[in-house]
Order: structure tokens, then C-alpha cells, then sequence
């Protein structure tokens, strides 16, 4: 998923045993025996878009892999276009049923972390950033092929929660991704790059990519699976690798929109409660994704502390397992229309006009980047998101804002 939230300890592997009598490298999910890098590949020859898609980034996630699996099988005598390619993430992890086993593989996706791979051997290698390796050479592999090809590149990376209470979408702020989200049907959470570094996610839609996550529900429910599956089915007919009409989409859109319940369609991640393993955080029981929070309400304990809630808004994956690095997020309804004036300026003349803003001290829009004040007032930092201004890094007095390609 795309958020620091950790498998507690597993129960005993399970046994499993080939055909020859040896035990099963997944013990612990015998049907995922002989699952490899590769999960699947369906090219037909056909025009249309590199389509991605990574399932098991936590190794106790194995949903997505199901999901993928399913929908493999249902597309064998159904002409697609473009190329998908369907990837499983941590398999070491997989094969132990933990999140990892040191380094979340779903924050390493940056320079400070890939970098170093080409310069040292793989024998000094964590088994984590083995992992990272080998997925990393991978993806690169299928998109240096797409570019050579001039082929859209889409990801869609499929996850789980250890909470229940929804499923949901997660997107960088780029409008083809928000598009893509938007038409999957589910909640869509917006403001990730703000709050965590180094998923697979903003990684590559940095890079001009198309990419959303699918959250599919708790791990363990039996419904989650059929959730990611549908998700897929929807996501897969956005980027035009299915038929027009496809009965399969058709009904998979009814069942995303059911699974809405009442929760707002767009929100924005404004908080996150980041938590290190000596905080003793032990979050209150009975929260699910998409509770209401009022400001000062009462949400965990830490080092013996009482946790209020700094803000109101929603719950969003509250942390009820053994590891992680944030306790919660807290999110708020964003409104259409901000999501339309969004649409509208940032293909304008108007983001000109941001030089005037109070802290604003450079603008590159061609780089997408803006230069201000170390601080800026709570207005600055909302006409920047509403320019897609998003990721900051804070330089002596200044902070470099960033967006994604639009």
C-alpha cells in the first residue's frame, strides 16, 4: 500500500508441499506456489499503452496478486491493445506472509535509494533492496522498450490495509492520474508526495507517467480481492487496452460505485502522524478508514501521552499492526470545484501570476518548480496546491515546491 503500515508478526508458516514432496517457498500462502517476478504478460500486437501493473510490494498483501491472477485468466481469449505486464513485488517477503524483512520496498523509490545499486555489488544488498533491484531493473526494462516504442506508460499498483471501513484510490496530483482515479469510482485521496517519500507511485509520475494505487480493503477480507479486481477491470478499459464495450467492465463499475458507501469522492491528505519504533504508539481501538475526526478528539496514545486530533476531517488508515512509521492520517473533503478551477489553471497564462503571491520569491513553470519562503502563508501553500504544486523541500530559508508532469 502506499503508506508506512506493517504486518505485526505472522502466525507459524503454513506447510505446503510440491508435487515431489519438497516444501513450497510459500509456506505461508500456498496458492501463490510458483509465483515468480513475472505474474503475467498479455500482448496481442496491438496499438495502445504499456500498462503496468505491481501487486505484493508487501509480502503480507497477496490480494493483488489473486486479483491480477483472475483477471490474466478471464482476458485469454479477449483481444487487448498496447502491452500489460503484471509484476509481484517483495517475493521474499511473500514467501515469509510479512510486510518486509528490514525496509519498506514501498519507500525506497528514490534517487538516494536507487543510485547506490549501481555502484556496489549485489552481494552487499539487503534482501529487501535485492528486491528493489531486481523489480527496479525490471520496470525499466519494459519502459525503456514502451518509450522506444513512443507508448504510454500507465501504472496501477494494487494494495491492501490492515484496517477495514473502505477502499480507495491514491494519486500524485497530475491530472491524468486524477482522471484515471476518478473513473476507477472509488474515493480518491490526493496529497501523498507531501507526506511519504519514496513510493513506486510518485516515483514514476515524476517521470511523466501515468499512476494510481488501488487500496482494496483489509488484507483478509474476502470481499478485498473482488474489490481490486474490479478495480482493475475499470482502470484497464480507461487506458484503452480493452474492447469498448466489455460486459465485465460494465458490471465492474457498478459494483466500484456500491463500494463507495457515503465517503466524499475526492479528499486531500493534510496530516500525517509520523511514529518511530521506541514511541510506544498504540492507536485507540474501533477507528476505520474514512471515520469523521473532530479537531481535539482523542485518537492513540504515545509514550504514555494522550494523541489529540490537530485537525478535523476523516481517519485514514489508522496503524493496527506491529510496525510503521506513521500512526494515522487525516484527510479533508476537497470540493469540485477546486477540482475544476485545478483542470483550468494549470493550462493557463494565469500560474504567471503566482510571482505575486506573498513568500513567492521564483517561478519556473516550465520546470515545474516554485521558490519561496521558508513558512508561507497558509494562502500561498493553497493557490500553489491549486497549480499542482505539491512536493517541498525545505532549503535554509526557502522551500523548492514541485509538481508532478501535468
Amino acid at each position: 500500500m502506499t503508506r508506512s503500515e506493517h504486518s505485526s508478526d505472522p502466525a507459524p508458516a503454513r506447510s505446503a508441499e510440491g508435487e515431489n514432496g519438497a516444501t513450497s517457498p510459500y509456506a505461508f500462502y500456498p496458492d501463490l506456489d510458483g509465483l515468480g517476478r513475472q505474474i503475467g504478460v498479455k500482448d496481442d500486437g496491438r496499438p495502445g499503452p504499456l500498462v503496468i501493473i505491481t501487486a505484493g510490494l508487501h509480502g503480507n498483501e497477496p490480494a493483488g496478486i489473486r486479483a491480477v491472477r483472475e483477471i490474466l485468466h478471464s482476458l485469454k481469449e479477449t483481444p487487448t491493445g498496447g502491452r500489460i505486464v503484471a509484476l509481484a513485488g517483495n517475493l521474499s517477503a511473500i514467501q515469509k506472509g510479512v510486510r518486509h524483512q528490514g525496509q519498506d520496498l514501498n519507500r525506497l523509490w528514490t534517487r538516494e535509494h536507487l543510485q547506490p545499486l549501481g555502484g556496489r555489488s549485489p552481494e552487499d544488498d539487503t534482501s529487501d533492496e535485492r528486491e528493489l533491484r531486481a523489480l527496479h531493473s525490471t520496470i525499466e526494462a519494459e519502459r525503456d522498450s514502451a518509450r522506444a516504442k513512443a507508448q504510454r506508460v500507465v501504472l496501477i499498483d494494487l494494495h491492501t490495509t490492515s484496517v477495514d471501513g473502505g477502499a480507495f484510490s491514491v494519486v500524485p496530483d497530475s491530472i491524468p492520474s486524477r482522471r484515471l482515479a476518478r473513473d476507477i469510482g472509488l474515493p480518491v485521496i490526493l496529497g501523498l508526495e507531501e507526506r511519504i517519500a519514496g513510493p513506486l507511485l510518485t516515483w514514476l509520475v515524476s517521470q511523466g507517467d501515468t499512476a494510481t494505487v488501488i487500496e482494496g480493503g483489509q488484507h483478509d477480507l474476502p470481499g478485498t480481492q473482488d474489490v481490486l479486481r474490479d478495480g482493475l477491470w475499470v482502470a484497464l478499459h480507461h487506458v484503452g487496452v480493452l474492447p469498448e464495450h466489455d460486459e465485465r467492465v460494465e458490471r465492474a463499475r457498478v459494483l466500484m460505485r456500491a463500494a463507495c458507501d457515503e465517503v466524499p469522492s475526492v479528499l486531500d491528505l493534510v496530516y500525517a502522524h509520523a511514529i518511530d519504533s521506541d514511541s510506544g504508539f498504540v492507536m485507540d481501538p474501533g477507528w476505520t478508514n474514512f471515520m469523521p475526526v473532530k479537531l481535539g478528539q482523542a485518537l492513540a496514545l504515545e509514550k504514555e501521552t494522550v494523541v489529540p486530533a490537530p485537525i478535523a476531517g476523516y481517519m485514514l488508515m489508522p496503524l493496527y499492526q506491529g510496525l510503521g512509521t506513521e500512526g494515522f492520517f487525516l484527510c479533508r473533503q476537497v470540493g469540485g470545484v477546486w477540482l475544476f478551477m485545478s483542470r483550468l489553471l494549470r493550462r493557463s497564462w494565469v500560474e504567471h501570476s503566482l510571482r505575486l503571491l506573498p513568500g513567492v520569491k521564483a517561478l519556473d513553470g516550465r520546470a515545474g518548480r516554485v521558490i519561496a519562503k521558508r513558512g508561507a502563508s497558509r494562502v500561498t501553500t493553497s493557490l500553489l496546491h491549486l497549480f499542482g504544486y505539491r512536493k517541498h523541500a525545505p532549503t535554509g530559508e526557502t522551500t523548492v515546491w514541485t509538481r508532478r508532469p501535468q
